[in-house]
């Protein structure tokens, strides 16, 4: 799981004093897989993996319900979980 811990966030905040904007990093496609699993188990209570499954069946296309609000945020999320064509 991708998690930031209170050390972390010091040392950023120190580097954006210093620098004047946050440092970038980059995630590996398998960090960014964690970050996306670890986000869909916390907003609808379901792997990644079936999130997308399901997303790509289009059962959250008219939904309007709150799974429908956390389905769209996640969907932001789907670069993080699997390589795209630009």
């Amino acid at each position: 799981m991708v998690a930031i811990d209170a050390r972390h966030r010091r040392a950023q905040a120190k580097r954006v004093r210093q620098h004047g904007s946050p440092a970038i990093r980059v995630a590996s496609l398998s960090a960014g897989r964690d970050l996306f699993d670890h986000q869909a188990r916390q907003a609808l209570g379901i792997s990644g993996e079936e999130f997308l499954r399901r997303w790509d069946a289009g059962e959250f296309r008219s939904n309007a319900s709150a799974d429908g609000k956390a389905a769209r945020r996640l969907a932001m999320l789907i670069p993080f979980a699997r390589l795209t064509k630009v």
